[in-house]
């Protein structure tokens, strides 16, 4: 299998926190796009939240490890995140960090191999698909082997269908790389045109991370999606 990736653009950081003071029952985002910073915060219960912060490549190191867990959490006030659910907030694991760019194979089929989930293709772990690319890899296999008798064709057709939903991720992925994560002129242009045109019209941003891949990503697609027209 020829593995393919995506130049990296951006790590994705996170650790989990005991005692941080924020509301239980909402998940809050912050974001600083000229800077291309996103802050993530996912409260568990019993003060424990899952901590996240996303930041160009162009910074340096990715954080990792106590040493850095001071820097992660300056890092996330400066993206807008309240400093107050930092100051008293105890580590309650590692801090680690990750590329975000994807990384895939074209046609997971080979030699009657056949791979799935990770091994098949991973997008951006800011987005949440892993888990559900796993679980529809796994489900089209199956309908596939049920369909045909000759397993080769089976994984063909396998193959055939999980190139044409990966790319429609990957591809969307890229587009919203972009347009929220890039920073300099031409991003802020880009999110200048785009996003009042968001604000009237949500229909123009998709919603392929929510409701999944089954949609085309034609030539009017990318232009509704940047404001084009």
């Amino acid at each position: 299998f020829e593995v393919q990736k995506n130049p990296e653009q951006s790590f994705i950081a996170g650790i989990l926190f005991n005692d941080m003071p924020m509301p239980e029952n909402t998940s809050e985002s912050f974001r600083v796009p000229d800077q291309g910073t996103t802050a993530l915060l996912f409260p568990l219960g019993g003060g424990k939240v899952r901590a996240y912060l996303c930041y160009p490549t162009a910074r340096g190191n990715q954080l990792s490890g106590a040493k850095d867990i001071q820097r992660f959490s300056e890092l996330s006030v400066e993206t807008g995140a309240p400093a107050i659910y930092y100051q008293d907030a105890a580590p309650a694991g590692p801090l680690a960090s990750f590329s975000t760019a994807s990384i895939w194979v074209e046609s997971p089929f080979k030699d009657n191999v056949v791979l799935v989930g990770d091994a098949a293709g991973a997008t951006d772990p800011t987005w949440g698909q892993g888990l559900s690319l796993t679980v529809r890899d796994v489900r089209v296999l199956r309908d596939n082997l049920l369909r045909f008798e000759d397993w080769n064709e089976a994984g063909q057709a396998y193959a055939q269908e999980h190139d044409k939903y990966f790319n429609v991720m990957n591809t969307v992925q890229s587009w919203i790389e972009r347009l929220l994560i890039m920073t300099g002129s031409e991003a802020e242009a880009r999110r200048a045109q785009a996003m009042p045109l968001w604000r009237e019209d949500p229909s123009r941003r998709g919603d392929t991370f929510a409701s999944g891949p089954d949609h085309p990503i034609d030539e009017t697609f990318r232009r509704r999606f940047f404001g084009e027209e």
